[in-house]
């Protein structure tokens, strides 16, 4: 019995001594270990503390920069923006001038009336293509005479003379697909032709007999709603006039009129259509 107690106190005690063996060696590897991770974690502190501190020492020169590309491109910016405003102020405001027909208050009394008249008008010469007189008589020294037909419910029809230089003229007729009265559709036809310096005398001979530069821009006392306008327009010596007739039975008007039309641009117009 004392043997036997003998040798498990002595298996006891060499199991104990392994076990504390073990847990040195355990403890010894965990404080390896832990040095390994604190000596690892400093490095990576201080590899980020060197970092900010180029971060933050290299601030100010990225954020000069960034300062001095922002103010160049500003500078860009404001440099092509007055570029646009001196070219909108140069060109913009002669291509506006040009687009205008009429002088204001030069079709009807009242700044309504010559509103809605010069849209109309405007609306059928730009669908016919044609230049601005009034804008041609600023630099233009020959003579340009324009007969502008429109009637409610056919086609509307331009006749425009230019003289030249050498007392001959051109001859332009143009006509657009809509209505007079309405919309006025698209160019459709479009002729060319030229003038002898006889026919263009006798055509200004006419001008001068019915006192184109004499009459009345507007006529009050004839107005109606259907019917046709018969407005011409003339440009002589920097001058310029424009005078408008509704639905003439007879007079000046309807005789200049005519004349260009059918005399010299050979228009065939039926005599029920002719209003």
């Amino acid at each position: 019995m004392d043997a036997s107690r003998k040798l498990t106190k002595s298996l006891l005690r060499s199991v104990a001594w392994l076990l504390f063996v073990i847990a040195g060696i355990a403890l010894w590897m965990g404080g390896r270990s832990i040095s390994e991770f604190a000596k690892t974690a400093r490095t990576l502190v201080e590899m980020e503390g060197i970092g900010l501190a180029v971060l933050f020492a290299g601030l100010p020169t990225s954020t000069k920069y960034f300062l001095q590309y922002t103010l160049h491109r500003w500078r860009v910016v404001r440099e092509r923006f007055h570029t646009s405003v001196l070219v909108f102020l140069l060109f913009g405001a002669t291509s506006m001038a040009q687009s205008r027909y009429f002088p204001p208050g030069s079709l009807d009394d009242s700044p309504r009336g010559d509103q809605f008249l010069y849209e109309w008008y405007s609306k059928q010469l730009k669908a016919l293509d044609e230049p601005s007189l009034w804008t041609l008589s600023k630099t233009q020294k020959e003579q340009s005479y324009r007969f502008l037909w429109l009637r409610t419910f056919h086609h509307p029809v331009s006749v425009r003379i230019d003289v030249n230089g050498d007392g001959t003229s051109r001859l332009t007729t143009k006509i657009a697909s809509g209505a007079g009265g309405y919309a006025p559709g698209h160019l459709v036809q479009n002729d060319t032709s030229a003038l002898t310096k006889e026919q263009t005398d006798w055509f200004l001979g006419k001008i001068q007999e019915n006192k184109f530069w004499e009459l009345a821009p507007l006529d009050k006392s004839r107005l109606g709603t259907d019917g046709a306008q018969w407005i011409i327009e003339g440009v002589k010596n920097g001058n310029y006039r424009i005078v408008d007739r509704w639905s003439p039975d007879d007079g000046p008007v309807r005789v200049m009129g005519l004349l260009m039309l059918k005399e010299l641009a050979k228009v065939k117009i039926p005599a029920k259509e002719t209003y």
